[in-house]
């Protein structure tokens, strides 16, 4: 999905950020210097392990809260079926309370993963995607911009928050992005040499 926003979308002038992609499961990658990072060992930017408060405050991976299957879960304990949750991503219709609680805690997480990336690496901007209608991702980059003004993240310079531009079929296209951009695209020189 990263991939997909980097080769095909609007990432702008931006050549360091942090992606997450809310689908079935949370996730994400990293992109620097223009390029997925994947790190020595091919984890880089598991995003979806990343450990941050739970609902209850104790510690648990992002995964576990911010995923669209968390809101399935919660649907699915008020006797409401949401598998059009996964048949219709370009209109929920009136999901109603537990969209609004799945948006909160969605973006608590959120905000703490995205202060803790920036913890270690500097990133211009946070980048939200997912298999969402437009106005539910709108609606959830709003709700993290809120909820990082009130982490204490005192000495970082927090990156931007905004939403991504493929949307739901960000991780078909970008795997299938991969190979010809490793393949074709120019990298960049990172050795400081001609």
């Amino acid at each position: 999905a990263c991939g997909a926003e980097l080769v095909f979308g609007q990432a702008g002038a931006a050549r360091d950020f942090v992606y997450f992609y809310i689908g079935a499961f949370a996730g994400g990658s990293i992109v620097l210097n223009g390029r997925l990072y994947s790190g020595l060992k091919g984890n880089a930017g598991a995003l979806g392990s990343m450990p941050v408060p739970g609902p209850d405050g104790k510690p648990t991976q992002l995964i576990d809260v911010a995923s669209i299957a968390m809101l399935e879960k919660a649907l699915s304990a008020k006797g409401i079926d949401g598998s059009y949750l996964w048949t219709s991503p370009q209109d929920w219709g009136d999901i109603g309370p537990e969209l609004d609680e799945w948006i909160a805690s969605a973006s608590r997480a959120l905000a703490y993963a995205i202060v803790a990336a920036s913890s270690v690496i500097d990133f211009e901007a946070a980048v939200i995607d997912g298999w969402m209608p437009l106005d539910v991702r709108r609606r959830l980059v709003e709700a993290i911009r809120q909820a990082i003004s009130d982490i204490d993240a005192e000495g970082l310079k927090l990156p931007f928050v905004r939403e991504g531009t493929v949307g739901i079929h960000a991780r078909a296209l970008g795997g299938a992005s991969l190979p010809l951009s490793e393949r074709f695209l120019v990298r960049p020189n990172t050795t400081g040499g001609a």
